[in-house]
């Protein structure tokens, strides 16, 4: 872990959240950009956000038992100038098969970020987790709260959104040369020789825990529908309501704003409430918002309030559901983060796509009934986690 102050840790943490949110929520308003450029379909350029994750997902399978045994830096390092220099090149190419090739490339370096950051606060306030959690994703959702803004101001300025990606990308380099800069303790290697065994058996068997996978799966829906909402809220708006896209972008920066919004009131609710309880809370409060999106269909008005009511309500999972995690398993951080994170990478590479193709192909309602449906799963998945740990403490 970085051999520093649990200030200065966060600071560089949410400096790192603060860019991922600002360029992924701006690649929603510039799909349209993305197809021209590649003289692609909309349905098409919408594998972008799937390499994306797919990258991010290569990347998490194997970073959690590196950072372990390792440090962060050189994930985190490694991640940050793959970001840098991928974000200005897949948006520059007139290649399809090779804006994917970039942008698979870029995703690598999200993921090793995603999981660098996450680490980086669970092993700086041990004791705070969940409040410090919330912390660090209020700044993706800051970010990602001005990204699609000012890519809506580029776009009426010039013609392009683009520059608020090549930005984002100055912004990585400049964290990766402060990374550079800050010392580092490098964790012995675990002698596995001189553990107990049932210490190593416990070690491989958190693999083998239902509640890790059950949180995981959660993780997986969470993440396909964040992203599913936020990358097709500029769309939804122009096929329902025939606002153009420079607006749309605002309308998803407010949805991107809200779940920022969320993630603080996460923060100050996990004082009083359990995480099972704040899960409990934001999942419903995401089912009434997408219900709402399902009756509201052609009005401006009430189809931005229900984004916003479900993009707060969203705000507070995924935090949330890590500091569960981590609690659960304080001694394989790395580990179980890093599954986590494997496991909303696969629910990116696929829900937000599918998402996108049952908006351009079937309809607006299809689309929202699917958020409806795993929201409604997310509930489900949390409730048998609750009879988990029910059955756990009366053991």
């Amino acid at each position: 872990m970085l051999n520093t102050k649990p200030r200065l840790a966060l600071i560089i943490a949410c400096s790192m959240y603060l860019a991922f949110g600002m360029f992924y929520a701006a690649i929603g308003p510039v799909l349209g950009e993305l197809a021209e450029n590649t003289h692609s379909t909309l349905v098409m350029v919408g594998g972008v956000i799937t390499f994306l994750f797919l990258g991010s997902l290569a990347i998490q399978l194997f970073a959690g038992p590196i950072i372990d045994k390792f440090s962060l830096r050189v994930v985190g390092l490694v991640s940050l100038l793959l970001v840098a220099f991928g974000l200005p090149a897949f948006t520059n190419v007139h290649s399809y098969p090779l804006m994917l090739a970039l942008v698979l490339l870029t995703g690598l370096g999200q993921g090793g970020m995603d999981l660098t950051a996450n680490l980086l606060v669970a092993d700086a306030y041990p004791n705070k987790s969940t409040p410090m959690l919330n912390l660090l994703h209020f700044f993706f959702g800051l970010g990602a709260f001005f990204g699609p803004a000012l890519v809506g101001l580029a776009i009426a300025a010039t013609g392009s959104g683009m520059i608020i990606h090549w930005t984002a990308a100055g912004m990585f380099l400049l964290l990766a040369l402060i990374l550079l800069r800050v010392p580092v303790g490098k964790a012995p290697a675990p002698d596995t020789a001189k553990k107990p065994a049932a210490e190593v058996k416990g070690e491989k068997s958190i693999y083998l825990s239902p509640f890790l996978w059950t949180i995981g799966v959660l993780i997986l829906i969470y993440v396909g529908t964040e992203y599913g909402l936020g990358s097709w809220s500029t769309r939804y708006m122009g096929l329902t309501t025939g606002m153009a896209d420079q607006n749309g972008a605002l309308v998803t920066s407010a949805y991107w704003g809200a779940l920022t919004l969320g993630r603080l009131a996460g923060a100050a609710a996990s004082r009083r409430l359990s995480n099972t309880r704040l899960l409990g809370v934001s999942l419903i409060g995401s089912l009434l918002g997408t219900l709402g999106l399902a009756l509201s269909r052609g009005s401006v008005l009430s189809t931005v309030v229900f984004i916003v009511i479900t993009g707060f309500s969203l705000g507070t999972v995924y935090p949330t559901s890590v500091a569960v995690t981590v609690e659960k398993f304080p001694k394989d951080q790395g580990k179980t983060v890093g599954l986590l994170a494997a496991m909303g990478s696969i629910g990116g590479l696929a829900l937000p796509w599918l998402a996108g193709f049952l908006l351009e192909t079937t309809s607006a309602l299809v689309f929202v009934l699917f958020l409806c449906a795993t929201t409604v799963a997310m509930l489900l998945l949390l409730f048998v986690l609750g009879q988990y740990k029910k059955r756990t403490s009366n053991g």
